[in-house]
C-alpha cells in the first residue's frame, strides 16, 4: 500500500488519548477500532484507485462518499472485487501482523504487558510505599519500552511495516505516553521525565573493566584490513553493532546473515565453547572468553551479550588478543557506555534457554538481570523453560528459573535507583573527601565536635570497601533523607549498626551536610511538597 495511506494511518487523527492505562477490554476495543479505521482508509483507497482508472462515463470524485451501489452503475463491481482482493492479499488477514524486525509488533505483546500491570495494580495497590512504586515502576517501563520500540521500528522501516503496523501505531503513541504520565503520578515527577529515571537503570563499567580497557586500549596491533597500526581493544560503531543485533520473530532470537535476511541465532555449539589456550597458557585466537564451563546449561556454548536502554540486545562470540581481531568484551557492544544489562545466553536455534549474568566489566546485579529477561518477555521470547545463573561474590553461580526470578524481584519492586559499582566508587571519593575536609576544619581552635560525630568519623573512616561505605553512610542519613526522599528504599545497616545511630530528620552541623553532599547524586529530584 503506498507509503501515503500508511502515513495516514499513523496520524493521531481520530484517535483518543488516555487518561490511564487502558484495561485489556478497553484495549481490544481500540484494536478493533485500529481495524475499522484500516478498512474505511483502504475503502477510500480503493475509491480513489478505480477512479484514476476509469477512462470515460461518469466521473468519480476520490473524495465523495461513492457507494457500491453506484459503482455497480458504472460497471466496476468486477473491479471492486479485483481491487479488495488484491488488497487483502497483500494486506489483509492473511498476511502476518507486525512484519517488522521479527514480529516485534504483535499487538498481544502489547496485550501481555497491559494485563501485568494490571494485576500487578491489585498486588501493590497504591504506591505509597518504595516497594510499591518499584512494582507499578517497573510495569510501567514495560509498556513505555515496548509501545517505543513499536514506534521506533515502524518508523524506520518504511519498507517492511504493513497496514496493520501502521493501523495500529497512534494506539501504541497514545498507549505510551499513558505509561509516561502513570509513571510520572506513581513517582510524584513530570511524565516526561521518564526517560532520566529510565537512565537511572542503567549501569557503568567496573573499576576492572575500566582498568581492562585502558590497558588493552593502549596496546596495537596491524589492522587485516586496512594495514595500519589500531588498538587491539575493540569498540563498535552503531553501524558495526547491527552485525551483532539480535531480533525477536516469532518467539525466536534471529541475527542478519552476510546477505542481511533474519536467520535463528544460535551459540550451542563447539565454536561458542572453546578454551583452548597456548603452550604458555594464554587464550588462543579461537578461544571464546565468555565461556567459563561454569554455566548450568547441560555443557553448551554460550555468547556473550548486552541490552541497552531502548532494550535492544546484541550478542557474540567475546575474544582477547585474536591478532587479527583484537579484544571483544562486553564494553565493546556499547563503546564502553552504559548498559542496562551484561552476561551471557545460550540460544539453540534461536529458542533462549539459558542466561547469567556473568560480566566482570559491568558486574550487573540480579535486579538488571530481571530487567533485561522482562524486555526480552516483553518482544515475545518465551522464557518460561529458561535457566537463569545468577553470579555470586566468590564467581560461582546460584541457578534458578526465568519464572522465579521474575516472580521474587517484582514482588521486591525493581529500585529506580540502582547503584553500579562504578557509581559506588564514585560516591565513596566523594565521601572520603568530605570526612578529610570536616577532620580538617574540627581541629580549628574555634571548633569542637559532638561526640556522635567523633564516633561516626572513625566508623566510616575505617570503612575501606566503596559499597560498604557508600551504604553505610545512606543507613546513617535515611532519617533525614526520607521526607525529601521517599523513593529511595531504605536500607540495612551493612555493619549492623544500631538504628539509633541514625542522623533523625531535624539533624544539623557540618559533617551532616557535608555527608549529605556527598551522597546527593544517588537521591536524584527530592518528592513535590504539598
Amino acid at each position: 500500500m503506498p507509503s501515503d495511506l500508511h502515513s495516514r494511518l499513523m496520524e493521531p487523527t481520530g484517535v483518543h488519548n488516555y487518561v490511564e492505562i487502558p484495561t485489556l477490554a478497553s484495549w481490544a476495543g481500540d484494536v478493533v477500532k485500529a481495524n475499522q479505521r484500516l478498512a474505511m482508509f483502504r475503502s477510500n483507497e480503493a475509491k480513489k484507485a478505480i477512479a484514476q482508472q476509469f477512462q470515460g462515463g461518469v466521473a468519480v470524485s476520490p473524495a465523495a462518499p461513492t457507494t457500491r451501489a453506484q459503482l455497480k452503475q458504472m460497471g466496476f463491481v468486477a473491479a471492486v472485487a479485483a481491487q479488495q482482493t488484491h488488497t487483502g492479499h497483500q494486506h489483509g488477514t492473511h498476511q502476518p501482523g507486525g512484519r517488522v524486525a521479527g514480529d516485534l509488533t504483535n499487538r498481544y505483546v502489547v496485550d501481555a504487558a497491559i494485563g501485568r500491570y494490571q494485576a500487578g495494580k491489585l498486588q501493590a495497590g497504591e504506591p505509597n510505599n518504595q516497594v510499591s512504586k518499584a512494582i507499578l515502576g517497573s510495569l510501567l517501563v514495560d509498556i513505555y519500552a515496548v509501545t517505543g520500540k513499536f514506534m521506533a521500528t515502524i518508523s524506520r522501516n518504511p519498507k517492511l511495516r504493513t497496514d496493520d503496523d501502521c493501523a495500529l501505531f497512534p494506539f501504541y503513541r497514545a498507549l505510551h505516553w499513558a505509561a509516561a504520565d502513570a509513571f510520572g503520578k506513581v513517582f510524584g515527577v513530570n511524565g516526561n521525565e521518564i526517560d532520566v529515571h529510565l537512565n537511572q537503570q542503567l549501569i557503568g563499567m567496573t573499576t576492572h573493566g575500566h582498568t581492562v580497557d585502558a590497558n588493552v586500549g593502549r596496546e596495537v596491533h596491524t589492522d587485516p584490513v586496512t594495514g595500519r597500526k589500531a588498538t587491539r581493544l575493540v569498540y563498535l560503531s552503531d553501524e558495526e553493532a547491527l552485525a551483532c543485533q539480535l531480533h525477536v520473530s516469532g518467539g525466536k532470537l534471529m541475527i542478519a546473515n552476510a546477505h542481511g535476511a533474519l536467520e535463528p541465532f544460535d551459540c550451542s555449539g563447539d565454536e561458542f565453547k572453546d578454551t583452548s589456550r597456548t603452550r604458555d597458557g594464554k587464550r588462543t585466537p579461537k578461544a571464546n572468553t565468555a565461556f567459563s564451563g561454569a554455566e548450568n546449561n547441560g555443557g553448551k556454548g554460550v555468547a556473550g551479550f548486552a541490552m541497552g536502554v531502548n532494550r535492544n540486545i546484541y550478542s557474540s562470540r567475546h575474544w582477547n588478543h585474536a591478532a587479527s581481531k583484537g579484544s571483544f568484551y562486553h564494553s565493546s557492544y556499547f563503546g564502553g557506555s552504559e548498559v542496562l544489562c551484561t552476561g551471557c545466553i545460550t540460544v539453540v536455534a534461536g529458542d533462549l534457554t539459558y542466561i547469567n549474568n556473568d560480566s566482570g566489566h559491568y558486574g550487573p546485579s540480579r535486579h538488571q538481570l530481571s530487567l533485561a529477561l522482562r524486555a526480552l518477555q516483553a518482544q515475545g521470547v518465551n522464557i518460561t523453560n529458561v535457566t537463569v545463573d545468577i553470579t555470586r561474590i566468590d564467581g560461582t553461580f546460584a541457578m534458578t528459573k526465568a519464572p522465579k526470578l521474575l516472580e521474587d524481584t517484582a514482588k521486591e519492586g525493581i529500585p529506580f535507583n540502582i547503584v553500579s559499582t562504578a557509581d559506588y566508587a564514585n560516591i565513596a571519593r566523594r565521601i572520603r573527601a568530605a570526612l578529610t575536609a570536616y577532620e580538617a576544619r574540627s581541629k580549628g581552635f574555634f571548633t569542637s565536635q559532638s561526640k556522635k560525630s567523633k564516633e561516626t568519623l572513625k566508623a566510616l573512616k575505617e570503612i575501606r570497601d566503596d559499597e560498604t561505605l557508600v551504604k553505610e553512610v545512606q543507613f546513617r542519613l535515611q532519617r533525614l533523607t526520607r521526607d525529601w526522599f521517599p523513593h529511595i528504599r531504605p536500607i540495612a545497616s551493612p555493619l549492623g549498626t544500631n538504628p539509633a545511630e541514625q542522623y533523625g530528620s531535624l539533624s544539623s552541623g557540618e559533617l551532616v551536610t557535608k555527608l549529605y553532599d556527598a551522597i546527593e547524586p544517588l537521591l536524584g529530584p527530592p518528592a513535590k511538597s504539598g
